[in-house]
């Protein structure tokens, strides 16, 4: 691979390597606390983690994707769609407050499986580590015991970005209390070893805790990040724009994992937000959560891949879900897709390199062949207007009539082609704006023969018994569907809106061959001769 990649993981892998040179095995990481549903947003940091993984083996290097569950934080507020009576559990770690749907282990549990299921057929070869059980095991004991013993540098760190000083009695520690659980403890003394006093609020008394021995500690987020950079021997970690702000966790964490740990810290890319349909995606506190399972009902894997691959992580970009800028997304990954395996059919040389890598990192697994692909648009319009139980025999049939897919199609091609769509009679059932909405009148409704004109019904009659002479192709089709027209009383708009009324109840649709040859022209003709 070139010394200088173009596309962006290449670029962030190869300065990777740079940075940490002539390493066994590189680690990269991400992680979320799961005080709730981890929404499709969210997933950008995991994308992003798993395309400088992806680039780093195609360097030829050993990579070990870690997903750090934070599901020792305490667990802070009762998110609207919890039953209030949660807030007993409020200053308990997220893994041991029980799950109010009462189908997981705790409430942490319900929103890991959640998205790790989400994750499965994503393309994604990620380890996962539950931290709850990495601090009851007291695996960074060593490493809390040094914090605790330079809590003084950590300090002077942490007030460098801070407005006020923090508090003469800061420790880099929480201790959840012994007895009751729960984090509304005071430390009051340590040993400068492994053994803390404490004061607990909750149940009003002094206790003691030996963090070697026992698991209720857990370092405060800033110090909690480095902290676990040096375990975990971590090289590369994205940071969404929060933390990534000039004084925020991502530099504090710099000079700690330098200062306490004398460490290197891993190398940083920032990710800006993704939005939906314009609108920033809700919290995790709510019920009407964009997850990666909705997103999954009208994208396929590899194009979900494709709407993180095709833009810079510190690009913001909108995931179009209930607009026709659907269409555009799975036109330009048709059309990227189109340039892999016809690679002279594009001039410029960079944006063709650059594409490639953006198909390879989409698909994971691309085919030896170019797939089959309808355009959305009209996947919307026939997963409508054809049956689904008939989809494999008359939808395919329709697009074969209409030049969509070639006539010797094969079975893999079919699958392809049904799958989109799948998705696209979701979005057009679900989400679409409704002049995206079809439905072919079979049996003419009466209001629209009485709508009609004399004029308008001798048009459309027509036009049925033109269908009834031949089977055309499309080309043909536009010829007598326009010299009906020229025969006919009426002007173009006139006709066409006739038609359409007819054949959809709306007045206007897809061009007229192709909806009368995606109904099939027999159909079409029996719909048009009701007319009259």
């Amino acid at each position: 691979m070139s010394d200088q990649p173009l596309f962006w993981s290449d670029q962030l892998a190869f300065g990777v390597t740079r940075k940490f040179q002539d390493q066994e095995e590189y680690v990269v990481a991400s992680g979320i606390s799961p005080s709730g549903i981890v929404h499709a947003g969210n997933f950008r940091e995991i994308i992003t983690t798993d395309f400088v993984a992806k680039s780093l083996k195609e360097r030829g290097e050993k990579v070990r994707f870690i997903y750090s569950w934070d599901d020792y934080d305490r667990f802070r507020k009762v998110p609207s769609n919890v039953p209030d009576e949660w807030e007993q559990y409020l200053g308990l770690p997220l893994s041991d407050v029980p799950d109010p749907e009462g189908c997981h282990e705790s409430y942490a549990g319900h929103f890991e499986a959640q998205l790790e299921e989400e994750l499965e057929d994503l393309h994604i070869d990620v380890e996962f580590i539950r931290q709850n059980q990495m601090f009851k095991a007291s695996k960074y004991a060593e490493l809390i015991k040094k914090a605790m013993n330079s809590r003084e540098k950590i300090r002077e760190i942490l007030d460098e970005y801070r407005k006020e000083p923090l508090e003469d009695g800061w420790w880099p520690l929480r201790v959840y209390c012994t007895e009751c659980g729960k984090d509304y403890t005071e430390i009051e003394d340590y040993d400068g070893e492994y053994r803390i006093e404490y004061y607990c609020k909750e149940c009003e008394e002094d206790q003691t805790v030996d963090f070697k021995e026992n698991d209720s500690v857990k370092p405060s987020w800033r110090i909690d990040w480095p902290m676990r950079w040096h375990y975990e021997g971590v090289d590369f970690e994205p940071a969404g724009k929060e933390h990534s702000a000039a004084g925020g966790s991502r530099d504090t964490a710099n000079e700690i994992v330098r200062e306490v740990y004398g460490d290197e810290p891993p190398v940083h890319q920032m990710y800006e937000f993704v939005t939906k349909d314009g609108a920033k995606i809700s919290s995790s506190s709510g019920e009407d959560v964009f997850t990666i399972s909705e997103l999954k009902k009208i994208y396929t894997p590899g194009m979900i891949r494709f709407l993180f691959s095709n833009t810079k992580p510190n690009k913001a970009f909108e995931i179009p879900f209930e607009s026709e800028e659907v269409f555009q997304r799975y036109d330009k990954f048709d059309t990227i897709e189109e340039t892999y395996y016809n690679p002279d059919n594009l001039e410029n040389e960079k944006k063709r390199k650059h594409w490639k890598r953006v198909y390879e990192m989409a698909m994971v697994e691309v085919p030896e062949t170019q797939p089959v692909r309808v355009p959305f648009q009209h996947a919307s319009f026939i997963a409508q207007t054809v049956p689904e139980d008939e989809w494999e025999s008359k939808a395919i049939e329709s697009l074969k009539r209409t030049g969509h897919v070639p006539g010797d199609i094969d079975d893999e091609g079919i699958e392809q082609v049904l799958t989109r769509l799948e998705k696209a009679k979701t979005w057009a059932r679900d989400y679409a704006p409704d002049e995206y909405v079809y439905k072919i009148n079979k049996e003419l409704p009466a209001e629209i023969i009485e709508e009609l004109s004399e004029d308008e019904k001798k048009a459309v009659t027509l036009l049925a018994e033109k269908l009834e002479e031949a089977e055309f192709d499309q080309d043909e089709l536009d010829g007598e569907i326009f010299n009906v027209r020229d025969q006919s009383a009426l002007d173009t708009g006139e006709f066409f809106t006739a038609c359409y009324k007819v054949l959809i109840g709306r007045d206007q649709g897809p061009r007229l061959s192709r909806l009368i040859l995606s109904i099939g022209q027999d159909q079409s003709r029996k719909i048009l001769k009701q007319a009259n």
